[in-house]
């Protein structure tokens, strides 16, 4: 299955699994490219990803956790396994040349947004990566 039409199936049940119309995402991005996506006829970029799961109250990680699942039909526990196998390796030795990332910065918990309304706020595991001038 191609990563588009994999990240279309995880919007589109997303959206509606948190009830949320087309007409919500208005503040997030048009309509008419929501659609698109929905229907794998876009590729999305880093910012909109970003900003799509902020409006589905997850964190960008989570989304390509999905469509990965989707596409590869394996679980998000297994991909997750493997993703924390693989930051290990890199972490190994001097870790990241160019990045201001450590294993610490791999174990923070950080609180994740807040949409505004929503009541509840929900903590998620993410790594923020700096590059170095």
């Amino acid at each position: 299955m191609a990563l588009k039409t994999s990240f279309a199936s995880v919007l589109r049940a997303l959206r509606h699994k948190r009830d949320i119309s087309r007409r919500d995402f208005a503040d997030t991005t048009s309509r008419t490219y929501l659609s698109k996506l929905e229907l794998g006829k876009s590729s999305i970029t880093l910012d909109k990803l970003d900003q799509i799961s902020r409006r589905l109250d997850l964190s960008p990680l989570t989304l390509l956790m999905l469509t990965l699942s989707e596409d590869t039909g394996k679980p998000p526990s297994e991909l997750l396994s493997k993703l924390k196998i693989e930051i290990a390796e890199l972490q190994q030795d001097d870790g990241l040349p160019g990045l201001l990332i450590t294993p610490e910065m791999l174990c923070r918990r950080r609180p994740q947004f807040k949409r505004a309304g929503s009541g509840r706020e929900r903590n998620s595991m993410q790594t923020e990566l700096a590059f170095l001038e």
